[in-house]
């Protein structure tokens, strides 16, 4: 009995001591991954070539909409005289117009599944990734086990702040190659 509370005291030592020899080892910093884009050109020209795009494709929406509401306020000017079958082919009109503008907005600026969204991934992706090795070879330089996102983080100690250190070694042009 004596031999096994000894074991047990023993087992739970190591443990002990082993939980506090990670934590001592474990290092956390953060970046501003938005700032870090900001930053970089490639990322500035990406944005710049989205903005023109997805401006474009808001004026066409918002042509195509006060071109709708034109038609709906001289329908409703007008719907008191008109014949029941005029009434209905007229409405029957307008919601098509309706929905082609609807469609339209859809398939180019929804958020998830628009052609803006597409774009912005595919012009983006290769950027991010660039981003991602240089955060990565600077934590290994300086020792952190886990770099977060600035913008998931409540709390952090400018001093474990790598965003500048990520700029510099991006403007430098010193990030590993894609693996």
């Amino acid at each position: 009995m004596k031999n096994t509370f000894i074991l047990i005291a023993l087992a739970a030592l190591f443990v002990l001591s082993a939980s506090v020899a990670v934590a001592q080892t474990t290092k956390a910093a953060f970046v501003d991954s938005e700032k870090i884009l900001g930053e970089l050109p490639e990322a500035q020209k990406a944005s710049q070539e989205l903005g023109t795009m997805v401006k474009a494709w808001q004026d066409s929406v918002a042509g195509m909409q006060a071109d709708f509401q034109k038609q709906v306020e001289e329908y409703q000017k007008q719907s008191s005289v008109m014949a029941a079958a005029k009434k209905d082919a007229e409405e029957k009109r307008l919601n098509e117009i309706n929905l082609k503008w609807r469609e339209f907005y859809t398939q180019k600026l929804d958020p998830q599944k628009g052609e803006a969204a597409q774009e912005r991934e595919k012009r983006l992706a290769p950027i991010r990734e660039k981003v991602l090795r240089a955060i990565e070879a600077v934590a290994k330089e300086d020792g952190f086990t886990f770099v977060f996102d600035r913008a998931n983080v409540l709390f952090a100690d400018a001093k474990v702040d790598l965003t500048y250190k990520v700029i510099d070694r991006l403007k430098r042009g010193t990030v590993p190659k894609a693996k």
